[in-house]
């Protein structure tokens, strides 16, 4: 008797995943393979490039996965929600992942935030990830932490894509993603927040998962075609055990050495957490506002593309 498991793209796959990607075949193989040393393997992964035209198609195919399937658009849509959406239609599992082009899972990741998926009844979960801002300089370098006390708040914290797992009923009751050029945040965050206002239950797993490389943090990262910290973090995904621990121990000391001991940023967030708790009792939404007077609508969009090297 063959067991599906051995063989899981024989049958639907109980999780979708789905990989928006444009002209960064240098790195998505990274990510691909991310997902192949999977420790859960009942999955089916679908990568949509926005009108490719390097050899991302090839890299895919160079895979011979059956699990594995390429949709190149034909016409660019500019940003990931496009994508994101195409491979939604196309998914057949009943539980969905996104993963970003630029970012790796740990091989424990499907199979843990799968069994808190269904242990916890959640609608959705987040796993918490590591995210490197390369030279960049930013509050914050941990992903998916969410407060016991207040939950997952969409003015609280910014979970990206890669980091949730979630039940396909939530695209039939809170639908598909929005395009950039419609909104103030991004749309990532902006499907998430909508999650949150139908009141679906959102649920960590408390466990770090995932690796964040955000082309956002990388000055031309596509036009110079950077790959140098997705092979370094892939690497040592395959070769060091002691990787997760290592990063953890880091930025935990980096955290608690910035947020705690940094007398300026000790009061900044001392000020603001109350200033935002405020707002949230008026029901405003902090990160949307702060984007809404930086940005306007859509206007992220326009800054990142510069600055990642895009037209």
């Amino acid at each position: 008797m063959i067991c599906a498991l051995t063989f899981p793209f024989m049958n639907n796959p109980v999780i979708s995943i789905i990989t928006a990607t444009y002209n960064r075949s240098n790195i998505l193989g990274f990510s691909i393979r991310s997902v192949l040393n999977q420790s859960y393997q009942d999955w089916e992964l679908i990568v949509v490039g926005d009108c490719c035209t390097d050899d991302t198609e090839l890299v895919v195919n160079d895979f011979q996965d059956p699990r594995i399937t390429f949709i190149n658009l034909k016409e660019n849509f500019g940003e990931q929600s496009g994508p994101n959406n195409v491979g939604l239609k196309q998914a057949k599992g009943d539980v969905i992942a996104f993963l970003n082009h630029d970012d790796l899972w740990f091989p424990d990741h499907l199979e843990y935030s799968l069994s808190v998926l269904r242990s916890s009844q959640a609608d959705l979960v987040v796993a918490s990830g590591f995210i490197d801002h390369h030279q960049e300089h930013h509050e914050f370098y941990l992903s998916g932490i969410l407060s016991e006390k207040y939950g997952y708040h969409p003015s609280r914290t910014f979970v990206p894509a890669s980091n949730w797992l979630f039940k396909r009923e939530l695209i039939r009751d809170v639908g598909f993603w929005r395009p950039a050029k419609e909104i103030y945040l991004a749309p990532s965050h902006d499907w998430l927040k909508r999650v949150y206002e139908a009141a679906k239950r959102i649920e960590p797993t408390r466990h770090f998962t995932v690796i964040a490389l955000p082309s956002s943090s990388r000055k031309n990262a596509y036009k110079d075609r950077m790959s140098f910290d997705s092979q370094h973090y892939f690497d040592e995904l395959l070769h060091n055990p002691r990787f997760r621990e290592q990063l953890a121990i880091k930025y935990l000391y980096n955290s608690f050495e910035k947020n705690f001991y940094d007398e300026k940023t000790y009061c900044f967030r001392f000020f603001t957490k109350r200033i935002k708790t405020a707002f949230i009792k008026l029901g405003f939404n902090t990160i949307e506002f702060s984007y809404w007077r930086t940005y306007g609508k859509g206007g992220w969009l326009a800054n990142f593309r510069q600055k990642r090297g895009l037209n």
